[in-house]
Protein backbone atom coordinates (compact mmCIF):
# COMPACT_ATOMS: atom_id res chain seq x y z
CA UNK A 1 0.00 0.00 0.00
CA UNK A 2 2.81 2.31 0.68
CA UNK A 3 1.22 4.05 3.43
CA UNK A 4 2.08 4.89 7.02
CA UNK A 5 -0.98 4.72 9.16
CA UNK A 6 -1.32 7.62 11.58
CA UNK A 7 -2.81 6.72 14.96
CA UNK A 8 -3.37 9.43 18.02
CA UNK A 9 -1.00 11.82 16.41
CA UNK A 10 2.10 9.10 15.93
CA UNK A 11 3.40 6.50 13.80
CA UNK A 12 5.34 2.92 14.88
CA UNK A 13 5.32 -0.39 13.84
CA UNK A 14 2.76 -2.37 15.27
CA UNK A 15 0.08 0.29 14.46
CA UNK A 16 1.57 0.05 10.34
CA UNK A 17 1.04 -3.87 10.64
CA UNK A 18 -2.65 -3.24 12.11
CA UNK A 19 -3.57 -1.29 9.76
CA UNK A 20 -2.23 -3.30 7.09
CA UNK A 21 -4.10 -5.92 8.86
CA UNK A 22 -7.42 -4.38 8.91
CA UNK A 23 -6.83 -3.52 5.04
CA UNK A 24 -6.05 -7.17 4.30
CA UNK A 25 -9.02 -8.20 6.32
CA UNK A 26 -11.76 -5.95 4.85
CA UNK A 27 -10.13 -6.93 1.34
CA UNK A 28 -10.67 -10.40 2.05
CA UNK A 29 -14.45 -10.23 3.72
CA UNK A 30 -15.08 -8.70 0.44
CA UNK A 31 -15.16 -4.91 1.41
CA UNK A 32 -13.75 -3.82 -1.85
CA UNK A 33 -16.60 -5.09 -3.88
CA UNK A 34 -18.45 -3.87 -6.24
CA UNK A 35 -20.26 -0.82 -4.71
CA UNK A 36 -23.57 -2.33 -4.89
CA UNK A 37 -22.40 -5.10 -2.59
CA UNK A 38 -20.80 -2.80 0.15
CA UNK A 39 -21.77 -3.26 3.81
CA UNK A 40 -23.67 -0.25 5.07
CA UNK A 41 -21.60 -0.01 7.99
CA UNK A 42 -18.54 -0.52 5.79
CA UNK A 43 -16.44 2.86 3.93
CA UNK A 44 -13.45 2.28 2.27
CA UNK A 45 -11.47 5.48 1.04
CA UNK A 46 -8.32 5.06 -1.05
CA UNK A 47 -5.75 7.10 -2.84
CA UNK A 48 -3.91 9.97 -2.13
CA UNK A 49 -0.92 9.56 0.04
CA UNK A 50 -1.11 13.44 0.52
CA UNK A 51 -4.71 13.21 2.05
CA UNK A 52 -3.63 10.44 3.70
CA UNK A 53 -2.89 11.85 7.27
CA UNK A 54 -6.14 13.80 7.35
CA UNK A 55 -8.03 10.95 6.78
CA UNK A 56 -7.08 8.45 9.39
CA UNK A 57 -7.55 11.19 12.18
CA UNK A 58 -11.08 11.84 10.33
CA UNK A 59 -11.83 8.06 10.42
CA UNK A 60 -10.86 7.82 14.01
CA UNK A 61 -12.98 10.91 14.98
CA UNK A 62 -15.94 10.14 12.88
CA UNK A 63 -15.85 6.06 14.16
CA UNK A 64 -15.68 7.06 17.96
CA UNK A 65 -18.76 9.66 17.29
CA UNK A 66 -20.53 7.15 15.18
CA UNK A 67 -20.96 3.46 16.34
CA UNK A 68 -20.88 0.98 14.26
CA UNK A 69 -19.39 2.48 11.34
CA UNK A 70 -16.06 0.94 10.20
CA UNK A 71 -13.65 3.48 7.82
CA UNK A 72 -10.82 1.89 6.57
CA UNK A 73 -8.45 4.15 5.04
CA UNK A 74 -5.64 3.23 2.48
CA UNK A 75 -2.43 5.38 0.77
CA UNK A 76 -1.86 4.14 -2.93
CA UNK A 77 -2.33 6.89 -4.49
CA UNK A 78 -4.42 9.08 -6.45
CA UNK A 79 -4.58 7.58 -9.83
CA UNK A 80 -5.80 4.36 -7.66
CA UNK A 81 -8.06 6.01 -5.58
CA UNK A 82 -9.78 8.06 -8.64
CA UNK A 83 -10.11 4.44 -11.24
CA UNK A 84 -11.10 2.32 -8.04
CA UNK A 85 -13.92 5.21 -6.90
CA UNK A 86 -15.10 4.90 -10.70
CA UNK A 87 -15.22 1.31 -10.97
CA UNK A 88 -16.51 0.13 -7.75
CA UNK A 89 -14.01 -1.53 -5.83
CA UNK A 90 -13.64 1.52 -3.22
CA UNK A 91 -16.29 3.61 -1.61
CA UNK A 92 -14.48 6.88 -2.16
CA UNK A 93 -11.71 7.60 -3.84
CA UNK A 94 -8.95 10.30 -2.71
CA UNK A 95 -7.15 13.04 -5.09
CA UNK A 96 -4.72 15.71 -5.01
CA UNK A 97 -5.41 16.53 -8.79
CA UNK A 98 -9.18 17.60 -9.67
CA UNK A 99 -11.40 15.84 -12.42
CA UNK A 100 -9.81 17.98 -15.84
CA UNK A 101 -11.48 17.38 -19.07
CA UNK A 102 -9.99 13.93 -20.07
CA UNK A 103 -10.64 12.56 -16.65
CA UNK A 104 -14.19 13.33 -16.97
CA UNK A 105 -14.21 12.08 -20.05
CA UNK A 106 -13.25 8.63 -18.75
CA UNK A 107 -14.98 8.44 -15.24
CA UNK A 108 -18.16 10.00 -16.08
CA UNK A 109 -19.55 8.61 -12.79
CA UNK A 110 -17.58 10.45 -10.74
CA UNK A 111 -18.39 13.56 -8.73
CA UNK A 112 -15.46 15.52 -7.06
CA UNK A 113 -16.26 17.11 -3.62
CA UNK A 114 -13.52 19.26 -2.09
CA UNK A 115 -12.29 18.35 1.44
CA UNK A 116 -9.48 20.92 2.29
CA UNK A 117 -6.35 22.60 1.18
CA UNK A 118 -2.94 21.79 1.10
CA UNK A 119 0.09 21.82 -1.22
CA UNK A 120 3.58 19.86 -3.16
CA UNK A 121 6.21 21.20 -1.00
CA UNK A 122 10.08 20.57 -2.26
CA UNK A 123 12.22 18.54 0.49
CA UNK A 124 16.13 18.16 0.57
CA UNK A 125 18.90 16.43 2.45
CA UNK A 126 22.27 18.27 1.91
CA UNK A 127 25.01 17.37 3.71
CA UNK A 128 26.70 20.47 5.99
CA UNK A 129 23.66 22.59 5.35
CA UNK A 130 22.03 24.06 8.23
CA UNK A 131 18.92 22.86 8.58
CA UNK A 132 16.92 26.05 9.43
CA UNK A 133 18.27 27.45 5.94
CA UNK A 134 15.50 27.81 3.72
CA UNK A 135 16.62 27.92 0.41
CA UNK A 136 14.85 29.77 -2.19
CA UNK A 137 13.38 28.00 -5.63
CA UNK A 138 11.73 29.01 -8.77
CA UNK A 139 10.02 26.62 -11.39
CA UNK A 140 12.31 26.87 -14.38
CA UNK A 141 15.55 25.71 -11.46
CA UNK A 142 13.21 23.28 -10.35
CA UNK A 143 12.76 21.92 -13.76
CA UNK A 144 16.21 22.01 -15.20
CA UNK A 145 17.19 19.81 -11.84
CA UNK A 146 14.07 17.20 -12.40
CA UNK A 147 14.88 17.30 -15.87
CA UNK A 148 18.49 16.17 -15.12
CA UNK A 149 20.52 19.18 -16.48
CA UNK A 150 21.12 21.01 -12.68
CA UNK A 151 23.56 18.17 -11.33
CA UNK A 152 25.41 20.01 -8.17
CA UNK A 153 24.01 21.53 -5.40
CA UNK A 154 26.32 24.81 -6.02
CA UNK A 155 25.35 24.94 -9.74
CA UNK A 156 25.16 28.79 -10.19
CA UNK A 157 21.67 28.85 -11.17
CA UNK A 158 20.77 27.80 -7.31
CA UNK A 159 22.99 30.11 -5.93
CA UNK A 160 21.74 33.43 -8.07
CA UNK A 161 18.42 32.38 -5.88
CA UNK A 162 20.56 31.77 -2.44
CA UNK A 163 23.71 34.38 -2.70
CA UNK A 164 24.22 34.31 1.18
CA UNK A 165 24.02 30.63 1.41
CA UNK A 166 27.12 28.47 1.42
CA UNK A 167 26.19 25.34 -0.49
CA UNK A 168 28.79 22.06 -1.07
CA UNK A 169 29.81 20.83 -4.12
CA UNK A 170 27.18 17.57 -3.68
CA UNK A 171 25.81 15.51 -6.60
CA UNK A 172 21.91 16.29 -6.55
CA UNK A 173 19.70 13.10 -6.23
CA UNK A 174 16.42 13.43 -7.85
CA UNK A 175 13.86 11.71 -5.92
CA UNK A 176 10.37 11.19 -7.35
CA UNK A 177 6.85 9.46 -6.97
CA UNK A 178 6.67 6.26 -9.32
CA UNK A 179 2.93 5.69 -8.71
CA UNK A 180 0.34 7.81 -10.10
CA UNK A 181 0.14 10.23 -7.66
CA UNK A 182 -1.64 13.50 -7.35
CA UNK A 183 1.27 15.14 -5.49
CA UNK A 184 2.88 14.26 -8.67
CA UNK A 185 0.57 16.06 -10.74
CA UNK A 186 0.19 19.31 -8.36
CA UNK A 187 4.25 19.34 -8.34
CA UNK A 188 5.07 19.05 -11.86
CA UNK A 189 1.60 21.38 -12.33
CA UNK A 190 3.66 24.09 -11.11
CA UNK A 191 7.24 23.26 -13.12
CA UNK A 192 4.58 22.73 -16.27
CA UNK A 193 3.33 26.64 -15.60
CA UNK A 194 6.60 28.40 -14.90
CA UNK A 195 9.21 26.30 -17.58
CA UNK A 196 8.80 26.36 -21.39
CA UNK A 197 11.81 23.39 -20.77
CA UNK A 198 9.31 20.73 -19.09
CA UNK A 199 6.27 22.25 -20.58
CA UNK A 200 7.71 20.79 -24.02
CA UNK A 201 9.79 17.96 -22.84
CA UNK A 202 7.64 16.20 -19.92
CA UNK A 203 4.25 18.52 -19.10
CA UNK A 204 2.30 18.17 -16.06
CA UNK A 205 1.02 14.28 -15.27
CA UNK A 206 0.71 12.01 -12.51
CA UNK A 207 2.72 9.34 -13.95
CA UNK A 208 5.41 11.95 -15.85
CA UNK A 209 8.03 9.78 -17.90
CA UNK A 210 11.12 11.40 -15.31
CA UNK A 211 13.65 12.17 -17.33
CA UNK A 212 16.05 11.12 -14.35
CA UNK A 213 15.73 10.30 -10.63
CA UNK A 214 14.45 7.31 -8.65
CA UNK A 215 11.18 6.82 -8.19
CA UNK A 216 9.05 5.49 -4.72
CA UNK A 217 5.61 4.25 -3.73
CA UNK A 218 3.92 6.66 -1.87
CA UNK A 219 4.94 9.58 -0.32
CA UNK A 220 5.98 8.41 2.88
CA UNK A 221 8.93 5.82 0.62
CA UNK A 222 9.58 10.00 -0.50
CA UNK A 223 10.14 10.68 2.68
CA UNK A 224 12.36 8.02 3.96
CA UNK A 225 14.68 8.17 0.87
CA UNK A 226 15.09 12.00 1.09
CA UNK A 227 15.69 11.46 4.80
CA UNK A 228 18.31 8.58 4.10
CA UNK A 229 20.30 9.74 0.62
CA UNK A 230 22.86 13.05 1.10
CA UNK A 231 22.11 14.97 -1.71
CA UNK A 232 18.92 14.26 -1.99
CA UNK A 233 15.46 16.20 -3.10
CA UNK A 234 12.10 15.15 -3.12
CA UNK A 235 8.17 16.83 -3.02
CA UNK A 236 5.51 16.14 -0.59
CA UNK A 237 2.66 17.56 1.53
CA UNK A 238 2.97 19.66 4.21
CA UNK A 239 1.17 16.69 6.30
CA UNK A 240 4.07 14.71 6.06
CA UNK A 241 6.13 18.32 6.34
CA UNK A 242 5.01 18.83 9.84
CA UNK A 243 4.99 14.85 10.79
CA UNK A 244 8.69 14.58 10.05
CA UNK A 245 9.76 18.15 10.75
CA UNK A 246 11.32 17.89 7.26
CA UNK A 247 13.31 20.66 5.85
CA UNK A 248 11.46 22.38 2.57
CA UNK A 249 12.18 25.21 0.11
CA UNK A 250 10.61 28.52 -0.54
CA UNK A 251 9.19 28.69 -3.71
CA UNK A 252 8.62 31.73 -5.88
CA UNK A 253 4.89 32.35 -6.23
CA UNK A 254 3.46 34.95 -9.58
CA UNK A 255 3.72 37.90 -7.62
CA UNK A 256 7.86 37.26 -7.04
CA UNK A 257 7.88 36.48 -3.71
CA UNK A 258 9.63 33.63 -2.67
CA UNK A 259 6.87 31.91 0.15
CA UNK A 260 7.11 28.42 2.35
CA UNK A 261 4.38 26.15 2.29
CA UNK A 262 2.26 26.62 6.00
CA UNK A 263 -1.72 26.36 6.69
CA UNK A 264 -1.40 30.01 6.38
CA UNK A 265 -0.05 30.96 2.98
CA UNK A 266 -2.20 27.63 1.48
CA UNK A 267 -5.17 28.98 2.74
CA UNK A 268 -4.29 31.93 1.45
CA UNK A 269 -4.16 30.48 -2.23
CA UNK A 270 -7.30 28.95 -1.83
CA UNK A 271 -9.19 31.95 -0.71
CA UNK A 272 -7.77 33.82 -3.41
CA UNK A 273 -9.01 31.18 -5.94
CA UNK A 274 -12.32 31.09 -4.77
CA UNK A 275 -12.72 35.18 -4.81
CA UNK A 276 -12.11 34.59 -8.52
CA UNK A 277 -15.53 34.95 -10.18
CA UNK A 278 -13.91 32.77 -13.20
CA UNK A 279 -13.28 29.94 -10.64
CA UNK A 280 -15.49 27.06 -11.96
CA UNK A 281 -18.67 25.61 -9.53
CA UNK A 282 -17.38 22.24 -10.12
CA UNK A 283 -13.47 23.05 -8.89
CA UNK A 284 -12.05 21.50 -12.20
CA UNK A 285 -9.32 23.75 -12.14
CA UNK A 286 -5.98 24.32 -11.10
CA UNK A 287 -4.93 26.79 -8.48
CA UNK A 288 -1.39 26.21 -8.61
CA UNK A 289 1.09 29.55 -9.85
CA UNK A 290 -2.03 31.69 -11.22
CA UNK A 291 -3.03 33.23 -7.86
CA UNK A 292 -1.52 37.09 -7.10
CA UNK A 293 -0.77 37.52 -3.64
CA UNK A 294 2.27 38.38 -1.19
CA UNK A 295 1.75 35.73 0.79
CA UNK A 296 0.02 33.19 -1.57
CA UNK A 297 2.04 29.88 -1.76
CA UNK A 298 1.87 29.00 -5.60
CA UNK A 299 1.91 25.12 -5.20
CA UNK A 300 -1.33 24.96 -3.32
CA UNK A 301 -4.29 22.60 -3.95
CA UNK A 302 -7.83 21.58 -3.13
CA UNK A 303 -7.86 17.95 -2.00
CA UNK A 304 -10.49 15.77 -3.24
CA UNK A 305 -12.92 12.75 -2.81
CA UNK A 306 -14.52 11.43 -5.70
CA UNK A 307 -17.91 9.71 -5.59
CA UNK A 308 -19.95 7.28 -7.75
CA UNK A 309 -23.16 8.37 -8.58
CA UNK A 310 -24.18 4.96 -8.80
CA UNK A 311 -23.59 3.63 -5.27
CA UNK A 312 -26.39 2.08 -3.52
CA UNK A 313 -29.19 4.38 -1.69
CA UNK A 314 -27.33 2.36 1.66
CA UNK A 315 -24.10 3.14 1.03
CA UNK A 316 -24.61 6.66 -0.65
CA UNK A 317 -26.58 7.77 3.02
CA UNK A 318 -23.89 6.53 4.87
CA UNK A 319 -21.05 8.43 2.60
CA UNK A 320 -23.45 11.46 2.32
CA UNK A 321 -23.16 11.49 6.34
CA UNK A 322 -19.15 10.95 6.59
CA UNK A 323 -18.64 13.62 3.76
CA UNK A 324 -21.14 16.82 5.87
CA UNK A 325 -19.52 15.36 8.70
CA UNK A 326 -15.89 16.01 6.83
CA UNK A 327 -16.81 19.24 5.56
CA UNK A 328 -18.44 20.90 8.68
CA UNK A 329 -17.05 19.33 12.15
CA UNK A 330 -14.14 17.76 10.45
CA UNK A 331 -13.14 21.22 9.29
CA UNK A 332 -12.11 22.09 12.89
CA UNK A 333 -8.68 22.61 13.60
CA UNK A 334 -7.85 19.81 15.65
CA UNK A 335 -8.22 17.59 12.57
CA UNK A 336 -7.09 19.80 9.80
CA UNK A 337 -4.30 22.81 10.97
CA UNK A 338 -2.57 20.08 13.17
CA UNK A 339 -2.67 17.48 10.49
CA UNK A 340 -1.33 19.99 7.85
CA UNK A 341 -4.28 21.43 6.16
CA UNK A 342 -6.02 24.39 5.62
CA UNK A 343 -9.50 24.13 6.66
CA UNK A 344 -12.18 25.14 3.87
CA UNK A 345 -14.18 28.10 4.29
CA UNK A 346 -17.77 28.20 4.76
CA UNK A 347 -19.68 30.77 3.02
CA UNK A 348 -17.56 30.82 -0.40
CA UNK A 349 -18.30 27.42 -0.38
CA UNK A 350 -21.80 26.71 0.29
CA UNK A 351 -23.68 27.54 -2.98
CA UNK A 352 -21.18 25.63 -4.94
CA UNK A 353 -20.94 22.48 -1.98
CA UNK A 354 -25.12 22.83 -2.82
CA UNK A 355 -25.04 21.97 -6.16
CA UNK A 356 -22.22 18.99 -5.94
CA UNK A 357 -24.02 17.25 -2.92
CA UNK A 358 -27.52 17.69 -4.57
CA UNK A 359 -25.94 15.60 -7.74
CA UNK A 360 -25.24 12.88 -5.14
CA UNK A 361 -28.48 13.11 -3.07
CA UNK A 362 -31.24 15.32 -4.85
CA UNK A 363 -32.85 17.12 -2.21
CA UNK A 364 -30.18 17.41 0.12
CA UNK A 365 -28.09 20.35 0.11
CA UNK A 366 -25.46 21.44 2.40
CA UNK A 367 -27.44 23.12 4.99
CA UNK A 368 -24.85 22.36 8.20
CA UNK A 369 -22.76 25.11 9.88
CA UNK A 370 -18.94 25.09 9.37
CA UNK A 371 -16.12 26.16 11.42
CA UNK A 372 -13.67 26.57 8.19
Amino acid sequence: MGSMTRLDGGFSGRRILMAAFLFCTLLMAGAFRPTGSLAASNITISGSSMLFPLEQVWALAYMKQHPGVHISVASTGSGFGIANAANGNITVGASDAYLTKEFRQRYANLVSVPIAFDDAQVIYNIPGLDKKTVLNFDGKVLARIYLGKIRFWNDRQIRALNPSVSLPHTRIRVVHRADASGTTFVFTDYLNQTSREWYNQVGRDMSPAWPVGSGYNGSDAVVAAVMSSPGSIGYVGLGWVMEYHLTTGALKNLDGEFVRGSVDTIRAAGHAALKDPSFPDDFNRSIVWNIHGKNVYPDANFEFWMINMNLDAGTMKDVRNLLMWALTKGQAPQYTVKSGFAPLPFRPLKPRLDKIINRLLPGNGFNERSPG
